[in-house]
């Protein structure tokens, strides 16, 4: 559905489809991917700024669709001027610690889990600094701005992010424990920036403080699966190419092997990941999709369109994550679309490349 264009569709289809309420037992996975999708699509412009890029950004790398290009072009250029005033400070050392320690005190804590996470970044000094600075860079370089205006100074923070020892925050037992989904996404982000590679190391350490064992209800195994699907899908480049399942065979087995127990003591954003593990994989066929599926249909809610979640319920902010993946679930393409390549978006051009000459 393109929803730029065609708001009104969107609105028709919405009301079509809540004015035929179905019972969940009757639903196609495709039928409730498409009334996911519809929810979303119509609420859209409603939702936060970054659950729209969010949301922009999975969908464009699903469908190729150029509709959600400038949600994405809007938010990143949106950021520009914070992003180039770090840039212009990395020489002082005084602003990277204040702004370090600005960032973590920011981060969320409504819940036991974040508070710790907070307390770990308040210990590890310039770390959320260059954390903060490493997800932008990732950010520019992925839609194809790397070095161009108004990110001319991208060099000089990759520069400063290679003097930066990421390895003792990544490595460390008690972060991976609390952190692993965000220090496997830090991995890739460093890796394919060309700062280091930390990708064997991490499994390593990750391995040691989540061992191969049953299991068991908890955050414990809420962080592991998270961690594991995670690797995954940051070394698809979030969506954009296939993966080969030998590269990660110690992963896609524990899933697999455990897929039934994992759905029942995780929540719909693991496992649905879990099943996107195997899609990237080539494996859609697999038990673990089709077991995924079905968790999903039980939890479907019909009148909201939506999974929704026992917290915060149908909150479409707080739902975008979860559902976003269902929609991705539902209409796995043949082929992903890597980017978007923004250098060539035409606004861009106009703005910033036509003002050259």
């Amino acid at each position: 559905m393109r929803w730029v264009q065609s708001g009104w569709l969107g609105v028709l289809l919405a009301l079509l489809v809540a004015c035929q309420p179905t019972p969940v037992s009757t639903l196609t996975t495709a039928s409730i991917g498409e009334q996911i999708r519809a929810r979303y699509e119509q609420t859209l412009p409603d939702l936060s700024p970054d659950k729209q890029r969010h949301y922009a950004t999975r969908l464009y790398r699903i469908t190729g669709d150029s509709d959600y290009l400038p949600i994405i072009y809007q938010n990143l250029i949106g950021n520009a001027d914070f992003l180039q005033q770090d840039l212009s400070q990395l020489h002082n050392r005084d602003y990277r610690l204040s702004r370090a320690r600005q960032i973590a005190r920011a981060y969320r804590d409504d819940t036991r889990k974040h508070q710790h996470r907070k307390q770990l970044l308040l210990a590890y000094d310039e770390i959320p600094f260059a954390k903060n600075l490493l997800y932008y860079l990732n950010k520019v370089d992925q839609f194809g701005l790397a070095g161009k205006p108004p990110f001319t100074r991208t060099e000089q923070g990759l520069d400063y992010l290679r003097q930066v020892d990421f390895a003792r925050f990544i490595l460390d037992p008690e972060v991976i424990a609390a952190y692993s989904p965000q220090l496997a996404n830090m991995v890739y982000y460093l890796h394919g920036l060309g700062i280091r590679d930390l990708r064997e190391p991490f499994q390593q350490a990750f391995r040691q403080v989540f061992p191969d064992q049953p299991p068991q209800p908890g955050p414990a195994l809420e962080a592991q699966v998270y961690g594991m699907t995670h690797v995954i899908i940051a070394a698809s480049g979030y969506y954009q190419k296939p993966i080969r399942r030998e590269d990660f065979a110690w992963i896609f087995d524990y899933l697999e092997r455990h897929h039934r127990d994992l759905i029942a003591y995780t929540k719909p954003d693991i496992y649905t990941e879990m099943a996107l593990c195997f899609l990237l994989a080539g494996e859609g066929d697999s038990p673990v999709v089709a077991a995924v599926r079905q968790a999903l249909e039980q939890r479907y809610d019909p009148q909201a369109r939506m999974i929704p979640s026992p917290r915060w319920g149908t909150d479409l902010n707080k739902g975008e994550h979860r559902n976003v993946l269902a929609i991705m679930l539902y209409h796995w393409p043949k082929q992903l679309h890597p980017g978007p390549d923004l250098s060539r978006y035409p606004l861009y051009r106009k703005h910033y490349i036509a003002l050259q000459y």
